[in-house]
């Protein structure tokens, strides 16, 4: 019984309060808080009602120093990507199937044009809500 009190003493002395204890965040979880601290230069706010297979694209024209900061919600499997056309192929950056609902930082690794595709990949004519917020000097259209 006495070997049981000093070992929870110990413990007690040692300040486990019973919490985890995780390491800190990675240094760039907390790179970009001015993004969650300032607006954005420009929101873009539109409903894109999309039947079963349709595919929409906005064009986003920036650089490394530029951010959209890309909110989609959807009733319906979403699939989209964000690509290039650059080298006269498609290459994809990044890719996602069957999404509600996405929220994505994109900055440019390069000054180009960068393609935001949409993809209805339901079996309803639904709408999709699309927010980007547009920071730096980053541009948008609709194709």
């Amino acid at each position: 019984m006495t070997r049981a009190v000093v070992l929870l003493a110990a413990l007690a002395a040692c300040g486990d309060d019973g919490v985890p204890n995780y390491p800190d965040a990675a240094r760039s979880a907390d790179a970009d808080l001015t993004v969650d601290a300032t607006p954005p230069r420009e929101t873009i706010m539109e409903v894109q009602t999309m039947q079963p297979g349709e595919i929409v694209e906005g064009i986003m024209t920036g650089g490394p120093s530029d951010l959209a900061q890309i909110h989609l919600m959807a009733p319906m499997k979403l699939d989209w990507n964000i690509h290039s056309h650059a080298t006269g192929h498609t290459v994809t950056l990044y890719e996602e199937y069957g999404k509600t609902t996405v929220d994505y930082p994109f900055v440019p690794p390069e000054q180009g044009e960068w393609y935001l595709l949409l993809k209805n990949s339901g079996n309803v004519t639904a709408d999709v809500e699309v927010r980007v917020g547009l920071y730096g000097a980053m541009q948008w259209r609709w194709q």
